[in-house]
């Protein structure tokens, strides 16, 4: 018998547990740096929030089926009305459907519970630029810069969306 990490007995020994185990530890820790450009809508510590698990409604948002996801994120409202994880995926679907009001309306509510939300600031920038408001998306990005640096993602986005 063997041991393992946690010190439970295992009925196998060998290289081929240790591989297993090695190569399960490696995916574990290897699979938030492959996550696609919607992570950076969460906040920048995790795909959930307040014990909300937000994996369904980015799978959606990643998978261009905004529809979906604005009806899932609603539903999710009602048990967490002040969850701004929530508020800035709302606003990030209805921006790529179209929705430019329903989308500054939800951005702002976003930024109204966490006031330095990264994911927000960003895509509230992005919403700027596509209606016309680069001055304001200038805004943003300065406020990006105070809330984490120039090197942060969610700035080197919208930076490179303002040099366009």
């Amino acid at each position: 018998m063997t041991t393992n990490w946690k010190g439970t007995k295992m009925p196998f020994s060998g290289k081929t547990p240790k591989i297993m185990m090695t190569a399960a530890m490696v995916m574990m820790f290897a699979a938030p740096m492959t996550a696609t450009s919607a992570m950076a809508m969460g906040n920048s510590s995790s795909w959930s929030s307040d014990d909300t698990d937000l994996s369904e409604v980015s799978e959606l948002v990643d998978g261009g089926k905004y529809d979906e996801a604005i009806t899932k994120i609603k539903g999710m409202l009602k048990d967490n009305p002040e969850n701004a994880d929530l508020f800035n995926y709302l606003a990030y679907s209805q921006r790529k459907t179209g929705d430019f009001d329903s989308a500054a309306q939800n951005y702002e509510r976003a930024l109204m519970i966490d006031p330095e939300h990264v994911g927000a600031l960003e895509y509230q920038g992005e919403l700027f630029l596509q209606t016309g408001k680069p001055d304001m998306a200038r805004e943003n990005l300065a406020r990006l810069k105070e809330v984490c640096g120039t090197s942060c993602e969610e700035y080197t986005e919208l930076a490179s969306k303002i040099d366009k």
